[in-house]
């Protein structure tokens, strides 16, 4: 939802020029006079919403300036037709006129017009529930943008991917994409509206990556944008307005989560000057805030007011994952106040939404695994016996889910008599808590079975290092700890003639589901790479066979690399994976830069770009998932990636198993008794290459 309204507010600020544009000298009266009326009736169509009549009007606007050759303003016209189908989710509208709209734009050379409208194509995929093909519009429309080297194409372009990238929750490869926007339409003059738009898109993402440091950062360059976007834009009072709301609420986030609180409430009193209306989307994220900052003070009476007024919204449970925001603030409330019998209901409901979405993925995952094992065109003869231990795991799989649901089941049931039965004291509450004990025989039950899946899964990847006794010039090796019983994360290597092929990877989500897709990955990786090609073209053939059907949009991250032993040349492909880290001669450690290309799975056909590095000899290579980098203590702090190039450049290397060792051990301190999150997969190499001679 507030993607969405960024994206419709930022398009339709340029409505109130469409009666404005002065006409130019030569321009005939009677140009001027159909055009003047058609202004004046477009203006009272829109008054009243009349879309029919709206519509009309716009298209006999664009015919009369084409014929007149009035180039800029057709564009505007064109474009602003394309946002009203958007804003109105008329989706088939804006499917049908795009490609027509951007031949028009282009045969008339209005760039900027034609990636708005393409722009807005992508964002019409994306929140109609298609990411993969909103993907493949916005990688389309950055290459054609590099192609015409259009600055303001490219930024679109990067600031559509991130929105994108946001969607698959890919949050590194969003942050990415709209720092990079950011950096080109910075030196565009005037500033591009949508650059108004990105500061909070790359906020949001920031806060639910928990870099509050880097939003902190983030919030003194928007400071400094705002007095000068508006004094080149000239925005209505209403979007300045909505403009400073959203910077401040920004700003308190950041505060909040560096946990200076006097800061977060000046803030949030700022922000609040500049809404007017606590029903729209910037009003019901600054109570939701509002109820947070008082809930961190210790405020909870005050906390749990702000929660009522956002809870009692007209639409409060139309957004099922705003609402969820909304109830598990108020159920921690309640549990401050002691009000532990609410506290459990709205406990319950968190557990019931929760539970429901689930169940969609896990379901929508398993169907997508069904076109994943038909591989028959990559020659899966050598890899029929990993087939085989994949099918056991299904069936430990499956008889796992019949236990899990009958144990929800049972378990639902005597949470709900539980319920019925709590009073108001702490006490009888923990004595309701206590019957759950009786579950734990089909808990050891399902734990049981999700050990063998775990076995045999470990079984599949390589376990003992290093495996080539008879060399000296390979030290190499990876390890694996799922966040769950099995997981989603693989790594693989293999060695043909005198070179190393090695990939790690990070399959979207977690648990059985991860499992099963990681599988079929690494069995993919080991077949494709006996060819003996270079590692942009296995990432294709990857990408192909995962991507082919996948419409629940089910992907992996990976890096693929392949080392050339007697020289240390090292080749690789990015598929939207964590950069690894190189420790230099010196001692020193940095993050290597790569070329960015979206993760495995998501669409067929698509090329993927290959890059190298002359000589890595006597220089340590680290390759990992994002388990390590954001790893959490019971703080919520992530490890990050500067205390990684710290651990990486302050301890001397002796060996790879040394390195990984020691950084699943620092990983495991900082962490501190918090649960594992995500999956933690760690690989490191080292190759003597030319020193040997």
């Amino acid at each position: 939802m507030k993607a969405k309204l960024y994206i419709i507010i930022s398009l339709l600020l340029t409505a109130s020029l469409l009666p404005q544009q002065a006409l130019a000298d030569g321009v005939s009266a009677n140009y001027a006079a159909q055009e003047d009326s058609l202004v004046k009736r477009f203006n009272q169509y829109v008054e009243v919403d009349d879309k029919d009549n709206v519509i009309a009007c716009l298209d006999q606007l664009i015919k009369l300036r084409e014929h007149a050759k009035r180039y800029e303003l057709l564009a505007e016209a064109v474009a602003f037709r394309i946002a009203y189908f958007y804003g109105h989710d008329m989706n088939d509208s804006v499917y049908q006129y795009v490609p027509e709209d951007m031949k028009l734009l282009s045969a008339h050379g209005q760039w900027n017009a034609y990636y708005n409208i393409w722009a807005l194509l992508a964002n019409t995929y994306l929140y109609a529930g298609k990411p993969n093909q909103a993907l493949r519009v916005a990688q389309d429309m950055f290459q054609d943008a590099k192609n015409r080297n259009h600055q303001l194409g490219m930024g679109t372009a990067y600031y559509t991917l991130g929105s994108v990238y946001t969607i698959l929750n890919v949050l590194d490869e969003s942050v990415n994409n709209y720092q990079k926007g950011m950096e080109i339409m910075s030196n565009i003059h005037p500033y591009p509206t949508l650059l108004a738009d990105l500061y909070p898109y790359y906020s949001d993402v920031l806060n639910l990556k928990k870099d509050y440091a880097a939003l902190d950062e983030l919030t003194k360059q928007w400071q400094k944008f705002l007095p000068e976007y508006i004094k080149e834009n000239q925005p209505t009072k209403e979007s300045v307005q909505l403009l400073y709301a959203t910077y401040y609420i920004a700003c308190s986030q950041a505060a909040m989560g560096l946990d200076r609180l006097p800061e977060a409430d000046e803030m949030m009193a700022k922000a609040k000057e500049n809404i007017s209306d606590e029903t729209d989307y910037t009003g019901m994220s600054w109570l939701l805030n509002m109820g947070k900052l008082r809930y961190q003070e210790g405020r909870y009476q005050e906390a749990l007011a702000y929660n009522n007024r956002r809870l009692n919204m007209p639409d409060a449970e139309s957004d099922a994952s705003s609402y969820l925001d909304v109830i598990k603030q108020r159920a921690e409330i309640l549990m401050k106040l002691g009000r532990f019998e609410e506290a459990a209901q709205y406990f319950e409901k968190v557990y019931v939404i929760n539970d429901s979405i689930n169940v969609q993925d896990t379901k929508s995952q398993l169907n997508e695994m069904n076109t994943l094992f038909q591989v028959d065109e990559l020659k899966m003869a050598k890899e029929r016996e990993q087939f085989r231990l994949m099918m056991i795991i299904v069936g430990v799989i499956v008889l796992a889910l019949v236990i899990f649901i009958v144990f929800r089941i049972r378990s639902a049931r005597r949470l709900k008599k539980a319920h019925d039965q709590l009073q108001q004291t702490h006490e009888e509450l923990l004595t309701a808590y206590d019957q759950l004990e009786e579950t734990t025989t089909a808990k050891e039950r399902i734990e049981s079975d999700l050990r063998i899946a775990r076995d045999i899964q470990q079984s599949m990847i390589p376990q003992k290092f290093p495996p080539f006794p008879e060399r000296t010039d390979i030290d190499l090796y990876a390890s694996m700890t799922p966040a769950k019983a099995v997981g989603g994360d693989l790594y693989d290597f293999i060695l043909l003639d005198e070179k190393l092929y090695f990939c790690l990877g990070d399959v979207s989500g977690k648990g059985v589901p991860a499992s099963l897709f990681m599988a079929v990955a690494r069995n993919l990786f080991r077949v494709v790479s006996q060819q003996g090609l270079p590692p942009a073209e296995i990432a294709e053939k990857l990408n192909n066979a995962l991507s082919e059907d996948n419409e629940s949009g089910m992907f992996v991250t990976m890096f693929i690399g392949v080392i050339d032993l007697p020289t240390g040349h090292l080749d690789f492909c990015n598929a939207g994976h964590n950069p690894p880290v190189i420790k230099m001669p010196d001692g020193t450690t940095h993050f290597i830069d790569m070329q960015p290309n979206a993760p495995l799975g998501l669409w067929p056909g698509l090329p993927y770009d290959g890059e190298s590095i002359d000589d890595i000899s006597g220089q340590p290579f680290f390759v990992y998932s994002d388990g390590l980098n954001e790893a959490e203590d019971d703080q919520q702090e992530q490890y990050g990636d500067d205390l990684l190039l710290e651990m990486l450049e302050k301890h001397p290397f002796n060996s790879s198993q040394e390195t990984v060792e020691m950084m699943k051990a620092d990983v495991a301190r900082h962490a501190n008794g918090a649960e594992q999150s995500d999956d933690l997969t760690m690989l490191c190499v080292k190759v003597k290459g030319h020193l040997t001679n």
